[in-house]
């Protein structure tokens, strides 16, 4: 389990980063 959330949470975090990019954040 701990190594799916460790995958996970980069990818969230690089969608995050793209969203905030796009808002001009």
């Amino acid at each position: 389990m701990k190594l799916i959330i460790a995958t996970i949470k980069p990818f969230k975090l690089e969608e995050v980063r793209e969203s905030l990019t796009e808002l001009g954040v």
